[in-house]
């Protein structure tokens, strides 16, 4: 959201307000709540969205027509259908829900509609876009020359068009932690906010340092540049959205806990010079090799110190955009 740079206008909003209790889950409850499906979708759903979608087309004094696309929440394929036939969308106008390829993703889904309509969009369309959630919010948005600007990145259509399939329930089990793993042979440790905020320029920000005498990049950040000696004379650079290829890696079975053992160990080497001691994540690991190419991304990496403690691994370079 900004005042300059856009890829589309916001030219109205409407907003509805109503405290119903039907789809919800505590802090600790593992699997999300919903009271009678019927009720929820007549009382909730549909009363809601179908008023605030009415409500800022007849405020604007827009039809069904004069959109390009509408992207509206559904909880599921059948409500969602029934909502749109009777707000007036031809099939050719109504946004895919992507029930079929990642599910309901509950308060996210609308929004990744929207960023899925957006990468499809051309300059002049006109998209009515409503969410759902103790009511409904409603937006009418003009999509500008901008989005010519960001038409290559991954975004939805690359994320799963590159996607990797989980190759059991198991490993599904395991990810959701809906099942209890034996505790690993990995090195136990102590969390130290301190240290993690006094190293939180090559921790966090992923910054090596680039000596100012000889051009030596170095992770993590050296006050000795161990190449030409010289002391503090460097400055700082991103290594985040940098690519690197696999110097050289190792499967490590023993500190193997989690979705997929083993871990890999990698070493990365980055076209800046610097090289990177890192997991490798998002991976097939009997598909890795020497000089494959990898990219960046910060994870939460453990609890010591019962806090998330974070930082980088690295993972194939995924397909279908930057």
């Amino acid at each position: 959201i900004a005042d300059s740079d856009l890829i589309a206008t916001i030219d109205d909003f409407y907003s509805i307000s109503d405290e119903i209790t039907d789809v919800w889950r505590r802090d600790a409850d593992k699997f999300v709540h919903m009271w009678e499906d019927r009720w929820v979708i007549m009382h909730g759903y549909s009363k809601n969205v179908e008023q605030a979608a009415s409500a800022i087309m007849q405020k604007n004094g827009l039809g069904a027509k004069d959109f390009a696309k509408a992207v509206i929440y559904g909880p599921d394929p059948r409500s969602h259908q029934a909502l749109m036939r009777r707000l007036g969308f031809e099939p050719a106008q109504i946004q895919d829900t992507l029930f079929a390829q990642v599910g309901n993703t509950g308060t996210a889904l609308a929004p990744l509609m929207l960023v899925a309509s957006l990468e499809e969009a051309k300059a002049g369309d006109r998209i009515l876009f409503v969410s759902y959630g103790d009511g409904a919010d409603a937006f009418i948005l003009t999509v500008t020359e901008g989005i010519e600007k960001v038409r290559d990145r991954r975004g939805v259509k690359g994320h799963l068009a590159s996607k990797a399939t989980l190759p059991s329930y198991g490993k599904y089990l395991v990810a959701r932690n809906l099942v209890e793993l034996p505790p690993g042979q990995g090195i136990a440790g102590q969390g130290s906010a301190t240290v993690m905020w006094r190293t939180r320029g090559w921790v966090l920000s992923c910054h090596a340092s680039k000596c100012r005498k000889c051009g030596l990049v170095t992770y993590p950040i050296q006050r000795i540049c161990y190449r030409c000696l010289s002391k503090d004379d460097y400055e700082e650079i991103s290594l985040s959205q940098s690519k690197g290829k696999v110097f050289t890696f190792s499967l490590d079975n023993l500190a193997a806990v989690g979705i997929n053992p083993p871990i890999v160990q990698t070493v990365v080497h980055f076209e800046e010079g610097a090289r990177f001691y890192c997991m490798m994540t998002d991976c097939d690991p009997q598909q890795v090799k020497v000089d494959m190419p990898v990219e960046m991304t910060l994870r939460r990496f453990h609890e010591f110190g019962d806090f998330h403690n974070y930082f980088w691994k690295c993972r194939p370079i995924r397909e279908g955009g930057e």
